[in-house]
């Protein structure tokens, strides 16, 4: 945790997309770069748009139950609920060739959701030596001033009295022992969702090569709110606060402004509250184009290309900090930075996209299909009015970072009214790991759909995604705590051709 700042992270949380859209296309692990005639397909290889024959409508939702564990200190925590999501609408329009009954031009308006930021994160325990304030202590001394202090974070101790500087001996000393065990709890809350509209436009040739392109316009709505409490529970800090040095310290109300009138160190630590929320708003714009090639009847070939997505961002973020001490009368001590909310305007640049893509196709009984999809992360990027506000954060990308490989099979066999459907999708780490290891999302899914003559559609899929990452809390203490992220999606589609 740290005083406000866009950094690689905030960049990475919006440049690594999911796969997602309506059932049947989730069923198959989104493999339909070389498939088609989904209205998904506008948000990846627009395309897959022009196998369309007939107008069609769909929607898309979820319910997606999230079971997430959290190990600390050598215990586990498990945090468990479940919310619907919107997943896909698609509204598309075909115009067949007065001249040419093989050639269309297939016109689509879609919004698709990217990705769902809503989670909960709970990591608790009972830990000796690395509270928060001894990496609030450890910083200070680093900076050995007060102006130094970075007023987001240990500069908040100092002002609510966690911290407080011996001029004596001129260093930083906490109020709490930092060698003591407290109650640690922390809680990150992340709200919102990535969604994006696509304009496309396809057109087909004698129905043997497909051309498709989208303009979208992605939009972010992102919240944050980690809450970081630890408590002296068992009251074992209702000690003499000695100096560095030993002696004991002596304060009065014109040094601890509004503290109680003198005394001798009997202000023992009671509990504090550290807080950073911070709301991230914007919309953005890139380009889709693509292929599809049909070689012969049981073989098509895709490829695809999405640009940069250029964001205009504006954030609206404050910390705040709470802390609580036993003496009598004594009162909780707060600080807000900055006072109000703070705002802040800049812009973010996600890095490109490019996909290869086949499937094989037999006759109408079933298909199998394979998508593989290259992306750099290093090359994402953020900009604002002071470039140099950003030299840190652009440097920790591109140093971070590198190209990451994803992978999607998908495999459907039709039994007439009946569609049986199965998928993988692997999306490799952004720190170059694939298939197994931290950041590695892999999904399994399956999916049942129906038609019937009335050119109604419905189609069901279920599909689980597992994940591991690491989380440190703090910058000087090698405290982590390892997340597995394990979600289960129960998805529904209807529609109709016409």
């Amino acid at each position: 945790m740290a005083g406000l700042s866009q950094n690689e992270q905030d960049a990475m949380r919006y440049s690594r997309l999911g796969v997602n859209g309506s059932s049947r296309f989730n069923a198959m692990g989104g493999a339909f770069g070389a498939v088609g005639a989904d209205a998904s397909c506008a948000a990846y290889n627009p395309a897959g748009l022009a196998l369309f024959r007939k107008n069609e409508w769909s929607y898309s939702g979820n319910m997606r139950i999230k079971n997430n564990s959290v190990t600390t200190y050598d215990k586990t925590f498990s945090n468990s609920d479940a919310q619907f999501n919107f997943n896909n609408f698609g509204l598309v329009a075909t115009f067949t060739s007065t001249t040419d009954k093989e050639s269309r031009t297939v016109i689509a308006l879609t919004a698709t959701q990217l990705q769902n930021f809503n989670n909960t994160i709970n990591i608790q325990g009972n830990t000796n030596n690395s509270s928060i304030a001894k990496d609030m202590l450890n910083l200070a001394l680093q900076k050995k001033t007060r102006k130094n202090l970075d007023d987001y974070y240990e500069g908040m101790a100092y002002v609510t009295y966690l911290l407080d500087y011996d001029s004596a001996n001129a260093n930083f000393f906490s109020f709490l022992d930092t060698k003591r065990t407290v109650k640690q709890t922390r809680d990150i809350v992340t709200k919102g969702r990535q969604k994006e509209f696509n304009f496309s436009v396809a057109h087909t040739f004698k129905d043997n090569f497909y051309i498709g392109a989208s303009i979208g316009v992605p939009v972010i709505n992102f919240t944050s709110t980690t809450t970081h409490i630890e408590t002296d529970e068992k009251d074992s800090m209702r000690v003499t606060i000695t100096s560095p040095i030993g002696k004991p310290v002596t304060y009065t109300t014109s040094y601890v402004d509004g503290l109680p009138t003198i005394y001798t160190g009997l202000l023992g630590f009671s509990s504090l509250e550290y807080t950073e929320y911070f709301r991230t708003n914007g919309t953005g714009i890139n380009l889709k184009i693509g292929a599809i090639y049909r070689v012969n009847d049981m073989f098509r070939v895709g490829f695809n290309y999405q640009s940069k997505s250029y964001y205009n961002l504006t954030d609206v973020y404050f910390n705040s900090m709470t802390t609580r001490f036993d003496k009598p009368g004594s009162y909780p001590i707060m600080d807000t930075v900055p006072k109000g909310k703070g705002y802040y305007k800049y812009k973010l640049v996600t890095p490109s996209r490019v996909a290869l893509s086949g499937a094989f196709i037999y006759k109408k009984l079933g298909l199998i299909s394979v998508d593989y999809e290259m992306v750099n992360y290093g090359k994402a990027q953020l900009n604002g009015a002071n470039a140099s506000d950003f030299s840190t954060a652009n440097n920790a990308i591109q140093k971070s970072f590198g190209m990451a490989q994803n992978i999607r099979i998908g495999a459907e066999l039709n039994i007439k009214p009946m569609m049986l459907r199965l998928g993988y999708n692997m999306q490799g780490s952004p720190y170059g790991a694939i298939f197994t290891g931290n950041y590695v999302r892999n999904t399994v899914s399956l999916g049942v759909g129906f038609r019937n003559q009335k050119n109604l559609f419905f189609d069901l899929a279920w599909f689980k995604t597992l994940s591991k990452e690491d989380y440190y809390m703090f910058h000087t203490l090698n405290t982590k705590s390892s997340f597995v992220f394990n979600n289960t999606s129960i998805a529904a589609t209807i529609g109709r051709k016409f």
